[in-house]
């Protein structure tokens, strides 16, 4: 149902109605929308359409609707086109004319857009919180296993030393890369559209700053008609957390085959494991499969939000009711995976037996070459060298470590023994350059991500006063 009358008489049949209807969707807007609202309602006191006994009984009846929602009153949905018709609705049915003035120099297109703006900021509040928390946690493992030795890759093939402290400053730093373009989206978010009418501005002449500081904005949008189309923070936002997805996709997918048997690397608690309804034996990483399932969602979500404003005419049209569904989904997926992956990597375990088990002293082909480059050979002769001593190594069906110290001075006489190919901890300790895998650079990049934290929490807290 709807409650205004026009040119259109404003009762659909069943299928309008369906296709119109997005209080399934948005009815989790109504705190919001009871904000935006009382906010309103003290503006029209303020310009005397309202009286001081007028506005006391707004807010009260706001106030009851607030309860009414949070006691599960909406649980079944009343037939209302969707949130703020249904709480103009509960007002006019409790204060009568009264009621009726609410909407009085406003339209759906400011007032949905301020509400939706609200929640946004509160619910990247909560994920930046929860984003910091996954942070300081890699940078806590980082330490622990900043010189757990295994084998780095790169084609998913062994590639060279690493220690497993290395690999989680990698995620660290990228997601305080997501950090960033999250409080960045935030930032732009956090502007008031409220008065920005139809598309024109109000023509009752609203404090449209007090009504931002009102609803604790940062600021106000500066144009009305921009402000009512404008839905570049719900795609920034939704970008944003495709992006961390991808990154938690990709860490997650590590570990997954990390956890096979023929790795051994990581045990997930039986909190974060499942087993088969066939198969008992089975211990499936199941929750790391479903935080790589969800990137793929996110993503779909901003394909989805980017497309549908593509060729949309500036101002407001219906297609905007669509940003919904996709947004809330976006920012609860996100919220969901984020906590999820990091439980989950708090109460797993590493097997730094199995880790160091992956060394093979192929890893060590460019710590030979590095060295013969050294000791005066040219590079590109150096690893030509010693690219063909791994083929011959490879055809013989040996290892390195097999080399007699007679093959290997035969070999390699401009070294004066074969230490630079036993020794996997000096290996990653050389790469000491700013940035890099040895230990000691580790624990600087640790205390690094730690300074950041502890800079964040000194500063003004992100969120709502």
């Amino acid at each position: 149902m709807t409650l205004y009358r026009g040119r259109v008489n404003g009762e659909y049949g069943g299928l309008m109605n369906a296709i119109n209807r997005s209080l399934p969707v948005d009815i989790r807007l109504l705190p919001y929308d009871v904000l935006t609202n009382r906010a309103w309602a003290a503006e029209l006191q303020r310009l005397g359409v309202l009286t001081a006994d007028e506005f006391t009984a707004l807010a009260a009846a706001l106030n009851r609707i607030l309860v009414m929602y949070q006691e599960g009153a909406f649980a079944d949905l009343p037939a209302d086109e969707d949130v703020h018709t249904l709480v103009e609705r509960l007002l006019t049915e409790q204060l009568g004319p009264t009621g009726a003035k609410i909407h009085t120099g406003r339209s759906r297109n400011d007032q949905v857009v301020t509400d939706v703006r609200l929640m946004a900021v509160d619910c990247l509040t909560e994920l930046l919180n929860e984003l910091r928390e996954l942070i300081a946690l890699t940078a806590h493992l980082a330490t622990t296993h900043a010189e757990t030795l295994f084998a780095g890759t790169t084609h998913l093939q062994p590639a060279q030393p690493i220690t497993l402290g290395f690999y989680f400053l990698s995620l660290a730093f990228a997601l305080r890369r997501d950090h960033e373009r999250l409080a960045d989206a935030r930032t732009r978010t956090d502007r008031c559209p409220l008065g920005s009418g139809a598309l024109a501005g109000s023509a009752f002449a609203v404090d449209r700053a007090a009504l931002a500081e009102a609803l604790g904005f940062a600021g106000v949008s500066p144009n009305a008609l921009d402000a009512i189309s404008d839905r570049d923070f719900v795609q920034e936002i939704a970008g944003a957390i495709a992006i961390l997805g991808s990154h938690l996709s990709r860490y997650a997918e590590q570990f997954v085959l990390w956890a096979q048997p023929d790795f051994g690397f990581i045990r997930f608690a039986d909190d974060w494991s499942t087993g088969s309804s066939m198969m008992p034996q089975k211990r499936n990483p199941d929750a790391m499969e479903l935080v790589r399932a969800k990137a793929a969602r996110c993503l779909g979500n901003t394909v989805t939000l980017l497309t549908l404003t593509k060729g949309l005419a500036p101002s407001y049209s219906k297609d905007l009711q669509e940003d919904k569904a996709a947004l809330f989904d976006s920012l609860d997926t996100a919220l969901l995976t984020v906590q999820v992956f990091r439980q989950a990597l708090q109460t797993a375990i590493f097997n730094e037996d199995r880790l160091r088990g992956s060394l093979t002293f192929d890893l060590l082909a460019t710590e030979i070459a590095d060295a013969l480059t050294r000791a005066g050979l040219p590079f590109r002769q150096a690893h030509e060298r010693v690219g063909e001593f791994f083929r011959r190594l490879d055809a013989e069906n040996r290892t390195a470590s097999s080399l007699t110290d007679t093959e290997w001075h035969a070999t390699f006489p401009e070294l004066p023994d074969s230490s630079v190919a036993r020794d996997f901890a000096a290996a990653v300790e050389r790469r000491q350059v700013l940035g890099g895998a040895a230990p000691a650079e580790v624990r600087r990049q640790c205390r690094e991500l730690q300074r950041w934290l502890e800079d964040f929490k000194k500063s003004s807290p992100i969120g709502r006063e």
